[in-house]
């Protein structure tokens, strides 16, 4: 499990606002702990958010989670050309992508309740 500190600076790094191991600045923090909060709900929407919106984030959807987050941040930071190709790429232009491999993560697998008899 990622608490949320570490997501948003995982988050500042990948966007390239800081370098790794340094501190994200008090007004980066609150624009990421916003889109956070925002990639929680659209996820929650969806019946995603398998975990509560202030605990800590499963690892396993962590990177996912991340993409969902810097997808939606690209238009108020201005990135280089090859972070935002990765991110779009990765996550689609609007997030659809992290959401469905999030999505394949926290939903069980349909299995029939019926069962057949072979005569």
């Amino acid at each position: 499990m990622s608490t949320q500190a570490e997501v948003r600076q995982q988050i500042g790094e990948d966007l390239g606002l800081v370098p790794i191991g340094q501190i994200l600045e008090a007004q980066d923090q609150s624009k990421i702990d916003k889109a956070i909060s925002a990639g929680y709900k659209r996820l929650k929407s969806k019946g995603y958010a398998s975990w509560a919106s202030t605990g800590d984030i499963p690892d396993e959807v962590v990177p996912y989670f991340c993409l969902l987050v810097e997808q939606a941040l690209l238009v108020s930071y201005s990135v280089p050309d090859s972070r935002y190709v990765r991110i779009t790429t990765a996550a689609g232009p609007d997030g659809s992508i992290a959401i469905g491999k999030i999505a394949d993560m926290v939903t069980q697998d349909y299995e029939s309740t019926n069962s057949y008899q072979d005569y």
